[in-house]
């Protein structure tokens, strides 16, 4: 009895008492954060370098995101050659993470292996208050099922259904070239444009609409809710994605959920739009048709056809002014002639036929070998979205990473990866003229989870630039801090995103024939004119 008393005694003295309340509580705080301070959800990976100096709750992170004044594939590169190989295991808060930095391991891993790497990482804060997302989610049944889906409706037995509206969208971009260039006097910026002619592009694909359809405003926010969403899309800069202990504290309303509001209300006008057209009696042709013949459910039709509004106009308008950006540079300015000798060979000189099916087919080697190179030489992701394992794989030096681990690919170093391309740091528009079929580049991903709307990009790519060099002689402006930059990393200045956005610069466009530029473009209208009626 007595010694139970002391017991009671005792506590009530020290930890029951008000100051050893708040040590015991100090004490047990301590604890938790030092055995969350280092820890990862995997255990270091026997056979894998290790990148040190982690620093607690945080790993390596804080080197990443634009914080070190690089992009991520950068500081990825320096921390291979830190610790001598091309495969690393670093943490990123508490995700232990395998990093791949050549072409030889992601060809093991992502095309030999490609189901094995069929997940995605859950992103907290990001996916889960997006909804269905193809890029981003991690792979169910649904997702597997939309994905499916969009690569149908995107397969080429569908192009046919869709070149009308691809072409009109083409020939309005080049007018407005031709209408203020002067003669090719007045140095102009295309990129917002050209940005919002692929929005165009692939709103008519989705869902049957134009930018004529509806406000500019409206248009316009449409594009500034996408784009706030994919500047957060696998990003490194949010360290609560990475740490949980943050994620305790209560976020307010972020601007990607604000963001993705309006995505939503105006996907939503766009929708209405489309079963007003039907209800009418019109025949819409679009990848919401196609999906529904899928007979996915409205919301699925939403995240199918937003995931690929949600990519395309990154790469595809940053495609098409990066290549612009070299073929109008210095060292880039024979090609064009090259360029247009080529075209017009290919059809037997004959301008027209060459406009006219220039989304219709892809008969052009050089055409096509310049889009490639311009795509692997401009990493625009330069790294991919981040894969999870869903069994073991193995490395090629035997190691064995484990079912859901994370990996990410360098696509900016395995696109430059010296042992598989012969002077990978420089730009060759012909590299791939007489390439065997097969992966050129890592640009769109690879394997399992390579973008859907690969095979149509790469046309619609392909199909401007014959468009623009029939129509123009390129010049790059010579004011220094308006030139092109065809650097194959200071091309662009964003380094806290996943996508490489283009520095801006001047161009000179100076039609090569006016008049039949003219002819051709009063041509085309009145054909889209005679279509839509």
């Amino acid at each position: 009895m007595t010694i139970e008393l002391d017991a009671a005694d005792f506590l009530r003295d020290t930890i029951l008492s008000p100051r050893g309340a708040v040590t015991f509580i100090a004490v047990l705080i301590a604890i938790v954060l030092l055995t969350e301070a280092y820890k990862t959800d995997f255990a270091k990976i026997r056979g894998v370098p290790e990148l040190p100096s982690a620093l607690p709750f945080v790993g390596h992170l804080h080197l990443l995101g634009g914080r070190s004044g690089r992009n991520d594939a950068t500081v990825f590169t320096e921390w291979g050659e830190a610790v001598g190989s091309n495969v690393f295991q670093c943490s990123l808060g508490n995700q232990r993470t395998v990093v791949v930095n050549d072409w030889a391991t992601m060809y093991a891993l992502w095309i030999e292996q490609s189901q094995q790497l069929i997940d995605r990482p859950h992103q907290p804060g990001f996916v889960d208050k997006l909804g269905i997302d193809l890029t981003g989610s991690c792979m169910t049944d649904q997702i597997r099922k939309c994905r499916a889906a969009g690569m149908r409706a995107l397969g080429k037995p569908n192009w046919h259904k869709y070149y009308h509206l691809l072409e009109p969208s083409s020939s309005k971009f080049i007018s407005s070239i031709f209408g203020r260039s002067n003669d090719g006097k007045t140095p102009l910026d295309t990129y917002v444009h050209l940005r919002h002619i692929v929005f165009d592009l692939c709103l008519s694909l989705t869902y049957g609409a134009r930018f004529g359809d509806v406000d500019d405003d409206f248009m316009l926010n449409f594009i500034k809710s996408i784009n706030a969403v994919s500047a957060v899309r696998s990003s490194t800069k949010a360290y609560r994605h990475f740490v949980p202990l943050l994620r305790m504290i209560p976020e307010a309303t972020s601007e990607t959920i604000s963001a993705e509001r309006i995505r939503r209300r105006h996907r939503d006008i766009l929708f209405n739009n489309y079963n007003d057209r039907i209800a009418a009696g019109e025949t819409v042709d679009c990848i919401v048709a196609a999906l529904g013949e899928d007979k996915l459910t409205e919301e699925e039709v939403h995240g199918t056809c937003i995931s690929l509004l949600q990519a395309a106009p990154d790469t595809v308008a940053s495609g098409v002014y990066q290549a612009v950006a070299w073929l109008c540079s210095p060292e880039g300015r024979p090609t064009q002639q090259a360029a247009l000798a080529a075209i017009l060979e290919a059809y037997g000189g004959d301008r027209d036929m060459a406009w006219k099916m220039a989304f219709r087919e892809e008969r052009v080697p050089l055409i096509s070998s310049l889009n490639k190179e311009t795509l692997r030489f401009f990493t625009f992701a330069p790294y991919a979205t981040p894969r999870r394992t869903v069994k073991d794989v193995t490395l090629p030096n035997g190691a064995v990473l484990p079912k859901g681990i994370t990996l990410i690919m360098n696509a900016q170093q395995v696109n430059h990866d010296e042992a598989h391309f012969s002077s990978a740091w420089s730009f060759q528009p012909d590299r791939f003229v007489d390439s065997k079929p097969g992966l050129p580049h890592v640009a769109f991903g690879a394997g399992s989870r390579i973008c859907p709307a690969v095979n149509i990009s790469n046309r619609i790519v392909c199909a401007l630039l014959t468009r623009l060099i029939l129509a123009f002689e390129m010049e790059g402006s010579k004011e220094p801090t308006r030139a092109p930059n065809v650097d194959a990393i200071e091309f662009s200045d964003v380094y806290d995103e996943l996508v490489a956005h283009p520095r801006f610069y001047d161009c000179h466009f100076k039609a090569r024939d006016s008049a039949w530029l003219d002819k051709i473009l009063a041509e085309e209208k009145a054909t889209a004119m005679a279509s839509a009626a």
